[in-house]
């Protein structure tokens, strides 16, 4: 059982999830501070007025690609020249701790003294994501990551979440996975794991499309993790997890 008062946690008895994984930019990660300075960049270089970061934020969640084409307005043909060019600057890109979005460091350090496996899942390339990882310092958080490339289908396909839970031998009913868009959500859906909204992150259209359980800040993922109850119960009255 699980008692809040104001804003500490105190736990009865130690029943938690037995893995928390999280998707990586617009979760735990402000990426498009990163990328909007990169996209201005190569902009400027096709005499493109800059953008800032709120027009940045929706585009991040789009994927490489689709990011690419849009605010580079480029034909398709240039598509992949232009990512591999993205890539290598952000690859050189210093990430400062500003990009961490607020409560991260103290929820992993809660949910890790708990005893919970933790782990990334994202989609993107992985030398980009322990990148940011690294830079970050929340490597030493994770017991694994799962990243583009380490796997033939990346999410919304389940394989991802799935290989997870087989890496670590654990049942999909005693996970959770925490994401910010469409994508996260189809993944974890499909995978039949326990699924958290990231409010804050990327995609603002996820609420209205699915009505899933939503967390504005990340210690509000806290109550769900360190419990045995499956998130479906949380929902709200007139919610549907459809």
């Amino acid at each position: 059982m699980i008692f809040l008062r104001k804003s500490y946690l105190f736990l009865s008895e130690n029943i938690i999830k037995d893995l928390v994984i999280y998707d990586l930019d617009g979760t735990l990660v402000d990426s498009a501070i990163t990328v909007t300075k990169i996209l201005n960049t190569m902009r400027q270089t096709r005499g493109l007025p800059v953008l800032d970061k709120k027009s940045v934020r929706p585009l991040t969640a789009l994927g490489g690609n689709k990011m690419i084409k849009m605010a580079l307005q480029c034909e398709n043909g240039d598509i992949d020249r232009l990512l591999l060019e993205f890539r290598g600057m952000y690859s050189q890109a210093k990430i400062g701790q500003e990009t961490i979005f607020d409560e991260v460091l103290e929820t992993l350090e809660i949910i890790k003294r708990h005893g919970c496996l933790l782990s990334i899942c994202t989609n993107k390339p992985r030398h980009l994501a322990i990148k940011t990882l690294e830079d970050l310092k929340l490597r030493s958080f994770f017991d694994a990551e799962l990243c583009g490339g380490d796997i033939q289908n990346l999410k919304p396909a389940p394989d991802p979440l799935l290989e997870l839970t087989r890496k670590f031998n654990v049942n999909t009913k005693n996970c959770c996975f925490i994401g910010d868009t469409v994508v996260d959500y189809v993944a974890a859906k499909k995978s039949e794991i326990d699924f958290l909204y990231y409010d804050s992150g990327y995609d603002e259209h996820l609420n209205d499309l699915y009505k899933p359980v939503r967390i504005t800040r990340h210690r509000e993922a806290l109550p769900y993790i360190l419990s045995d109850q499956r998130i479906t119960s949380f929902y709200r009255e007139g919610e549907s997890n459809e």
